[in-house]
């Protein structure tokens, strides 16, 4: 795996290697050559109450150590301008690490992605030219997220979710929250004595002609609401992606990742060889999705994927008709096929097709959440699935799962119990059999 590190005239490269796997390894034998008797950090003391140093007087690893889940983005930003400015490719490295999810990764996906809104602010060209790799270490889906915070802004979800906490709160808990449903019933009660009274003077069908009209008015409305806010976003999209050119350049980079990896998905579906297919089909978002009204991405995939110049038929269409024709296309001639071919759970849950379901193929994380749907609505097949995965016959994903995730659903329930430590196993026997093939000892 080879980072692409694209120099920046406003912060020179200063120590760089070539690139390594190990990124605590590369972080220590290259920085702490800068470590000096003479300059001891200031020490001061933890939660318990136990002596700590402040800093490593690298910034480098200051950060690997310091930058958790709930680190606050400034002093993460704070860190990672310093550690850039010290080691450039050492802080690239730290980057990919917040969010690779195997191995001994942080997997720490709001962090990454406040680090790739600054990479793509302070060097857009490293984080255009490093898709793949991303996309090695999480999933296609951090393409979109990290175009989507760029056109919303980076707080959007924070924002989003604090005003949905807020609307819940609302309500209140315990004795407030019955009140508030008490008092709204009573204020409901009043309200019915009083439709009662003007349905006694107003004819029933009246009344109803009335209400058609009124229904009638209010969904034109939302409507022309919701068309109107469509509108809003993709005029926004276009603007952002005409005016900048940094993020027309990661924009194009990640519509034309998209489409080489559905071309070439399609060609191994037809050839039959399933094993090589990616997940770009999974991970592609659904047209007028959030992610498609925002970023237009669906719009520009289809173009690569169908250029007009690809079919005669196409070149004769307007650009409207274009585009809702290649849309379709690319639905019907490549998403619906890989899907069936990467038997994906959600499609056959949706379909209510349970008996469909391959376990064997549903992803380690994918597990965990639908355990106890899949016990619910297929018992009979999952139980034995498991029993089957016990035996040794079967196997069970683990790899994207932390420890505590894994032990997390331990008291989720007897099934989910049986889950988790089956996935404790797999992830142990992963363990083991990596220690092996690197020579190491493994202790029993």
């Amino acid at each position: 795996m080879d980072l692409h590190f694209q120099h920046s005239p406003s912060s020179p490269p200063e120590n760089t290697n070539a690139a390594g796997e190990n990124v605590l390894d590369e972080a220590i034998a290259n920085d702490t050559s800068s470590l000096s008797l003479n300059n001891q950090p200031l020490i001061s003391f933890t939660e318990n109450s136990s002596a700590t140093y402040l800093s490593s007087q690298n910034p480098c690893l200051d950060f690997f150590f310091h930058v958790v889940p709930d680190t606050p983005p400034e002093d993460l930003l704070n860190r990672l301008d310093l550690a850039w400015n010290h080691n450039p490719l050492t802080m690239l490295k730290l980057i990919c690490n917040l969010r690779a999810v195997r191995g001994s990764r942080k997997w720490d996906k709001q962090s990454f992605y406040t680090a790739a809104i600054w990479l793509h602010k302070h060097h857009p060209k490293t984080l255009a030219s490093n898709i793949p790799i991303l996309v090695e270490l999480g999933y296609f889906k951090d393409l979109l997220e990290i175009l989507y915070r760029l056109i919303e802004g980076p707080d959007v979800r924070r924002i989003a979710k604090s005003e949905c906490i807020l609307k819940k709160s609302a309500k209140g808990k315990g004795l407030a929250r019955k009140m508030y449903f008490l008092s709204k019933k009573k204020k409901n009660n009043c309200d019915e004595d009083m439709k009662a009274k003007l349905r006694a003077r107003v004819p029933r069908e009246q009344r109803i002609e009335a209400n058609r009209a009124h229904m009638k008015i209010e969904k034109e409305r939302a409507k022309a609401s919701r068309r109107k806010k469509k509108f809003a976003m993709a005029e926004k999209a276009r603007d952002i992606y005409n005016s900048d050119p940094d993020y027309r350049s990661l924009h194009d980079q990640v519509s034309l990742f998209f489409a080489d990896c559905l071309r070439s998905d399609i060609q191994m579906l037809n050839s039959g060889d399933y094993m090589k297919i990616s997940l770009a089909a999974k991970w592609y978002p659904s047209v007028d999705s959030s992610y498609d009204k925002a970023t237009l991405i669906c719009e520009s995939i289809a173009r690569l994927v169908y250029p007009r110049n690809s079919d005669p038929e196409l070149y004769k269409l307007d650009d409207v008709s274009y585009l809702f024709r290649v849309k379709n296309l690319l639905r019907k001639q490549i998403l619906v096929p890989l899907h069936n071919a990467l038997k994906l759970p959600e499609v056959y849950m949706s379909a209510k097709q349970w008996s469909a379901i391959a376990y064997d193929r549903v992803a380690s994380v994918a597990m965990k959440n639908y355990t106890d749907i899949f016990l619910h609505r297929d018992n009979e097949r999952f139980r034995s699935y498991l029993e089957n995965v016990k035996a040794g016959d079967a196997k069970i994903a683990a790899g994207a799962l932390l420890p505590h995730e894994i032990i997390g659903g331990l008291n989720c329930g007897s099934g989910a119990a049986i889950v988790a430590e089956l996935q404790w196993k797999r992830m142990v026997d992963d363990s083991k059999g990596k220690f092996e093939r690197s020579g190491f000892p493994v202790v029993p």
